[in-house]
């Protein structure tokens, strides 16, 4: 698409989540590193939305729910929005929004106090808004609003598109979840409504950008949790009288999380330095992400440590080293100040499973049942039927589970309650309990 041809050009932004800071940030990165909350958070963030608005030269910001965390944030929220909704409308920039779960009450009270900022959709209703662009070219912007904190069913059918101008859907919403209490609706019926594309709020993940019609969440704007990996900012929305298109996510947050996977099964724990080592590693992903990180001012890892080793027992005890010196775990790479948040130890000893399973003793029957749940080979000592013995393991796994899944302090175990999820945390517990097992029978031999 020539740069040349009249465009509308529209930003849109996803979950912004006003009035909450990022967890997970070291207390010595604030100390040494001359860091603040603000900094890395959604205020910062909204800010450069701001900024780019007026940079890109765009005709609109649309954003797409949960602009502030609850009616709680609603005081520290409204400052920060009415600054930045003036500079836009200084500018000439309209913003249109939809509210969220979170806002159903705070947005539409922001939108009644600021007169520049257009709520779409109040009260569960559809409603559109006009985007003039340059030359004589519009596009409309068409979304829907919570009316209350939870929507059991699908807000859709939306409203009949007017083939006049090419509409944009602008919604708050779970995708492909009918259970859902977030207002649940289907891929293929947004695709079905005709408009040229769809721009999601809600999920913190970011989609990919679609300029075919595909429905995609546009993310939370900044990295607020280690789960929120990956690339987030505002997507910038280019299209011409030709109705072609480009998207371009950019890269806006001022705090980004990784994780990171590193192989250890050549490693001699004896003659490395740890610490060192694993920075390195930081660095070198940090270096691969290139200009993604020119505004990025911090970079969280958590890193997981795989691999087969002869003595994972001396990784662990360094590692273990590492973990004490806790404020030299971060390093910095082109201005971006990179730490680490957790390290995972995922190491076992390296062994010859299928020759352990061969013995009739307790290490061959533990050996066994590991190689059942890994399932990686079908022969295994023993064992007839692989298959019945993995789902009798599994539905054992599970009744273990389902005893604490749901108290408090076990909530995050309902994610693996799924077959295969379930299969990993029990041979990886297996693993554990056989290489003490081996070890302690070493040590017993040495001993004797």
């Amino acid at each position: 698409m020539s740069t040349q041809d009249p465009q509308v050009k529209i930003l849109f932004v996803g979950d912004m989540h006003l009035g909450v800071l990022p967890s997970h940030i070291p207390a010595h990165l604030y100390e040494t590193r001359q860091l603040r909350a603000h900094d890395l958070g959604p205020q910062a963030a909204w800010k450069r939305v701001v900024d780019a608005a007026i940079e890109h030269e765009v005709h609109a910001v649309a954003l797409a729910g949960d602009l502030v965390e609850g009616n709680n944030a609603l005081f520290e929220a409204f400052g920060l929005l009415e600054a930045g909704l003036r500079r836009l409308e200084k500018a000439g920039i309209p913003v249109v929004a939809v509210a969220g779960n979170h806002d159903t009450e705070a947005l539409p009270r922001l939108a009644n106090m600021i007169d520049t900022l257009h709520l779409l959709g109040p009260g569960g209703t559809w409603s559109s808004h006009l985007v003039n662009g340059e030359g004589n070219l519009k596009v409309r912007l068409t979304g829907w609003s919570f009316p209350h904190p939870h929507v059991d069913t699908s807000p859709l059918p939306a409203p009949a598109t007017d083939t006049t101008y090419p509409t944009f859907g602008l919604l708050h919403a779970d995708l492909d979840q009918a259970s859902s209490r977030y207002a649940p609706v289907s891929s293929q019926e947004l695709i079905n409504s005709g408009y040229k594309a769809w721009f999601l709020g809600h999920i913190h993940l970011p989609g990919q950008p679609d300029t075919g019609g595909r429905p995609f969440y546009l993310g939370s704007l900044t990295g607020l949790h280690p789960g929120e990996t990956g690339l987030h900012g505002p997507v910038l929305v280019n299209i011409n009288a030709r109705e072609e298109m480009t998207m371009e996510r950019l890269p806006l947050a001022p705090l980004r999380w990784e994780e990171l996977t590193i192989n250890c099964h050549e490693l001699d724990p004896e003659k490395i330095d740890l610490l060192s080592l694993l920075l390195s590693h930081l660095d070198t992903r940090a270096t691969d992400l290139g200009d993604e990180l020119q505004q990025t001012l911090a970079l969280g890892f958590r890193l997981k440590l795989t691999g087969a080793m002869d003595n994972p027992l001396l990784l662990r005890k360094a590692l273990a080293d590492v973990i004490n010196q806790g404020d030299s775990l971060v390093t910095d790479s082109q201005g971006t100040v990179l730490f680490i948040d957790r390290i995972s130890n995922e190491t076992t000893l390296s062994l010859d499973l299928v020759a352990v399973a061969r013995d009739n003793n307790p290490e061959g029957l533990l050996a066994r049942r590991i190689l059942v749940l890994e399932n990686e080979t079908d022969k295994i000592p023993g064992v007839d039927d692989p298959e019945s013995t993995r789902e009798l393991l599994i539905s054992r796994g599970r009744e273990a589970l389902a005893q604490v899944d749901g108290q408090t302090p076990y909530l995050s175990l309902h994610d693996h309650l799924e077959s295969d999820g379930i299969a990993r945390q029990m041979a990886r517990t297996g693993r554990l309990a056989l290489e003490e097992i081996l070890s302690r029978k070493e040590a017993g031999h040495e001993a004797g």
